[in-house]
């Protein structure tokens, strides 16, 4: 492709910048498609039969190497598993691929209009360029080159990546406004302050402040390219969100200082240790009568092993999950009431 494909600015699409080439995006979306064809729709049917596969060879799942490599061996002698893994992986790659490579023909660009939004509002944003960085947050979540913190423009790769990851349901973020409007408030209606943990680019928070308009609003999270980008994102929508670079089990708030706090998406993404953090972290900062809301993968069982089976355990090993398995294993449903979780939904 050359550079005369591309525009300096292609518009919005609803709260995501267009890609620069009418080519970028037209890709980007057979690929959305694709993968809602080939993927998505037997979900739920790989998975069955990826469990019952491995019983049949007596292959008990443990997020160990051995293990792995024994599942790999079963997969290659299934053609139908051999090939649902093989384009789950491959279009993960080359929708990221395209992505970043056309967002980065205009990263000077972009480098310039998160610097200028660094001192404009509405809204707040703050974070340390020398910020002490834990191993744990370094890993390449869903294989993003760099992970969610080694690229300063890694908050704009995920805003774009996400419209397919979630299988072009997101436009104009209505998945988050779904969530926003199922996100249970205290009971005796305060609404003054909402935190959202582990932000990444802040959409549930924006679409929370959306209808609670009154309320102080606070997004968080460990990357700074993903709370600088979030700022960006909020002023174009004209939003008083104030976005910080934290780390989820080290909020620098005072206790019982929220009326709401939710997450979403964040809990399988960090490991079991920093998880029980975080729940006490969370209730530290939550008033005596609000709501903490949890929204994320649902715990696995035996009776429905979900992200805890055989998909799970794939996803893990090859598509940058690592944490995941951790989450869904600990039931965070029957374990952690003793947290305060005053309201917990999962997928």
């Amino acid at each position: 492709m050359t550079q005369s494909n591309y525009f300096v600015d292609r518009g919005m699409n609803g709260n995501t910048p267009a890609l620069p080439s009418r080519a970028d995006e037209s890709f980007v979306d057979y690929v959305c498609e694709a993968r809602n064809t080939l993927l998505h729709a037997r979900w739920k049917q790989m998975g069955d039969h990826g469990n019952e596969t491995l019983k049949k060879h007596d292959i008990k799942i443990e997020h160990s190497a051995d293990c792995v490599e024994q599942v790999r061996d079963v997969i290659a002698g299934d053609m139908e598993l051999a090939s649902f893994m093989r384009i789950k992986r491959s279009y993960q790659e080359i929708y990221k691929d395209r992505i970043i490579g056309s967002i980065n023909t205009q990263r000077d660009d972009w480098l310039r209009k998160l610097d200028e939004a660094e001192t404009t509002g509405p809204g707040s944003l703050t974070y340390d360029p020398d910020f002490p960085m834990p191993d744990y947050a370094k890993v390449q979540i869903h294989i993003q080159p760099r992970g969610y913190v080694g690229d300063d423009l890694a908050g704009l790769y995920y805003d774009c990546g996400t419209q397919i990851f979630f299988g072009g349901n997101n436009a104009g973020d209505a998945w988050h406004r779904e969530l926003a409007e199922r996100t249970a408030l205290p009971e005796d209606g305060k609404v003054d302050r909402i935190l959202e943990i582990g932000c990444s680019v802040g959409q549930l928070a924006c679409e929370l402040k959306k209808r609670n308009t009154d309320a102080e609003v606070w997004a968080t999270d460990i990357s700074a390219p993903m709370v600088r980008y979030g700022h960006w994102r909020a002023i174009q929508q004209d939003l008083d969100v104030n976005f910080a670079q934290m780390a989820s089990e080290a909020l620098e708030f005072p206790d019982n200082h929220f009326d709401l706090v939710t997450a979403h998406i964040l809990f399988h993404e960090i490991p079991r240790p920093v998880i029980e953090k975080t729940l006490a972290e969370a209730l530290r900062v939550l008033r005596p009568g609000g709501t903490f809301v949890l929204w994320d993968f649902s715990s696995a069982s035996d009776e429905k092993p979900g992200y805890g089976g055989f998909l799970g355990l794939m996803d893990s090993a090859d598509n940058g999950e690592p944490y995941a398995p951790g989450f869904v294993t600990m039931e965070v449903e029957k374990n952690h009431r003793g947290y305060g979780l005053c309201y917990s939904v999962y997928w």
